[in-house]
């Protein structure tokens, strides 16, 4: 993909691919609703082994907040913050992408999607976001 190609403000591609992956998320989860026995699962309390409780629910809800707001961050927060603060929120959703054990082979074609996604998000606010160089850190030829 050429420079030329890409959207001229880089916040909106940015936040374009957040929004590609939490897509990708809720689809995922959308359609595990219609593996067999899941909905049995989710009716007797328990998930992947592990009982559903308050606290559970509400790391869940943290985590996908956290996806939610990268699409409206780039927007607002200064260069030097979008680059902190992407960094981790790439690094905090793969661990959450990672730690879902895929179940079946679909999972495993969305792990490789938010993988790839996750990783383009990273390289394009690292690339992009880097601080400008000032007019003090110009380097001037000796005389």
């Amino acid at each position: 993909m050429r420079n030329a190609d890409l959207p001229q403000n880089p916040r909106t591609l940015l936040s374009a691919l957040w929004i590609f992956l939490l897509m990708n998320i809720i689809f995922r989860d959308i359609h595990q609703f219609l593996s067999p026995g899941y909905m049995d699962w989710v009716l007797a309390g328990e998930m992947f082994g592990q009982q559903i409780t308050d606290e559970l629910l509400l790391y869940g809800g943290f985590a996908v907040e956290v996806m939610i707001a990268m699409v409206l961050l780039p927007h607002i927060l200064p260069r030097r913050a979008l680059r902190i603060v992407n960094t981790f929120a790439v690094l905090f959703t793969t661990a959450l992408v990672l730690f879902t054990p895929p179940i079946d082979p679909d999972d495993v074609f969305f792990l490789i999607i938010g993988l790839t996604t996750l990783v383009a998000v990273l390289w394009f606010g690292w690339t992009r976001f880097a601080p400008e160089a000032s007019a003090h850190t110009a380097i001037t030829r000796p005389a």
